[in-house]
């Protein structure tokens, strides 16, 4: 941010602003975007029902059962960070996040098809959310997940749905709790390459690797290559601004995103990432 320059947007907000249905769902007490960004720009002029979000689902995850408000609330027995299983009112806390995603996605797909039938634009959906389920030191409670999140994707796959919509499922950092972590230097570049899987539709792959050989300076995949290439959060941004403006997107957002092959053994300070963030560590020649 500068003077010079206007605040910069919440991400969701540039889709609001282009027509799309936003969601937000957040299975923690926190509000990250306020939390990282909140500084940036007036909360007011992006709350619901404005311009950022049309449906958001947080305040269940703040009742004492679930994140404790007497007490340390980050323990290691009782909260988000637990190493026992998070349930609120006798079922996983990530239940009841699938279950409004899925509610969310009957309805909208409801009105789409009603847009459709009286010849009007149909309205596309955005939606994130956030799961907390990784966030312990002994890697059990993730697997409290695995029968959920097969059943959401195998819905989205039936449905048809990923033949219209792109999926990311990412992490913000890797594992950074345990011994692994604590003691070895495997542990500690596992910590900096967090997670991340994309599906796109087949005709978005398609017009991809094409536009990257018409385009590119590469003749290559674009998905193949960055699989074993230096990837940032600012190609994901990027990825994300050119869905937001398809088909009418910006070149530049498109040669910074991942549907365009990123340059080939690039540095960690080429690429914005600070000393401290850095896994790709080049001894320097004696």
């Amino acid at each position: 941010y500068s003077p010079s320059r206007p605040n910069p947007l919440p991400i969701w907000a540039h889709y609001r602003d282009r027509g799309y249905v936003t969601a937000r769902v957040e299975t923690s007490c926190d509000d990250w975007a306020k939390e990282y960004t909140g500084n940036k720009y007036k909360s007011q002029e992006y709350s619901v029902g404005n311009r950022s979000l049309d449906y958001e689902l947080s305040s269940p995850f703040w009742l004492p059962e679930y994140y404790p408000n007497v007490g340390n609330a980050f323990g290691n027995f009782k909260g988000p960070y637990s190493l026992t299983a998070r349930c609120l009112y006798g079922r996983y806390v990530h239940n009841w996040a699938f279950d409004y995603l899925s509610q969310l996605r009957t309805e909208l797909h409801k009105h789409h098809a009603k847009q459709l039938v009286h010849q009007k634009d149909a309205r596309p959906y955005m939606v994130s959310a956030t799961f907390l389920e990784e966030h312990e030191g002994a890697g059990k409670v993730l697997r409290t997940v695995d029968d959920s999140l097969a059943a959401f994707l195998a819905s989205m796959r039936d449905s048809g749905e990923l033949n219209d919509t792109v999926l990311i499922i990412g992490a913000d950092h890797g594992l950074h709790m345990g011994l692994n972590f604590a003691f070895l230097q495997s542990g500690r570049i596992e910590h900096k390459n967090p997670f991340f899987a994309i599906s796109v539709p087949e005709w978005l792959h398609e017009f991809s690797e094409k536009y990257q050989t018409e385009h590119g300076s590469e003749k290559v995949s674009p998905f193949a290559a960055n699989e074993q290439r230096l990837i940032t959060p600012f190609e994901t941004h990027h990825t994300f601004r050119v869905l937001a403006d398809w088909p009418e997107f910006e070149a530049n957002n498109w040669k910074r995103s991942l549907f365009a092959a990123q340059k080939a053994g690039r540095t960690c300070e080429e690429a914005g990432i600070g000393a401290n963030f850095c896994m790709c560590k080049i001894p320097a020649t004696q």
